[in-house]
């Protein structure tokens, strides 16, 4: 059972060691889900809207096509997109034994899991409003009614 991770946070190390096994599960989760959406907007997303609008990307860097994406407004520049890329690199790396660490990354991800699905939704209106949204096969994504997402 993924229990919500709101009210356990914010986490420090003390409160990572005493984390039990079905909350450590519903981070877990939370870490897959953010990975794997920050791979749907890096790969899927970014490459088809970018390939949709001619633009050649084979020999573009991740940063370079981010960039382009947020010269044609399919991205606002002000969610940081680059720094959610960089956070997903750093989930990559386990730290079995770094509570500190993992309470950090932790606790980051959750306050910029907001800017990422905005990001993501973002990127499909763009696509909506140059008619090739189907193409995308993809579907937005709401966290409204989720306990804990207020302002963070």
């Amino acid at each position: 059972m993924v229990l919500p991770v709101a009210d356990l946070l914010p986490l420090d190390a003390e409160k990572v060691d005493l984390l039990t096994d079905e909350q450590e599960e519903s981070f877990d989760a939370l870490l897959l889900r953010f990975n794997s959406l920050t791979a749907m907007v890096q790969d899927h997303i970014t490459r088809g809207i970018l390939t949709l609008e001619e633009e050649d990307v084979s020999k573009k860097s991740q940063r370079d096509r981010r960039i382009l994406m947020e010269r044609l407004g399919a991205l606002k520049p002000e969610l940081n997109f680059g720094t959610l890329a960089e956070l997903r690199n750093r989930i990559a790396h386990f730290y079995p034994d770094e509570n500190a660490k993992q309470a950090e990354i932790l606790n980051e991800v959750h306050s910029r899991t907001k800017d990422l699905v905005e990001g993501y939704n973002e990127a499909l209106q763009y696509a909506d409003r140059k008619f090739f949204a189907k193409k995308l096969d993809v579907h937005p994504v709401v966290i409204s009614s989720l306990r804990g997402w207020g302002n963070t």
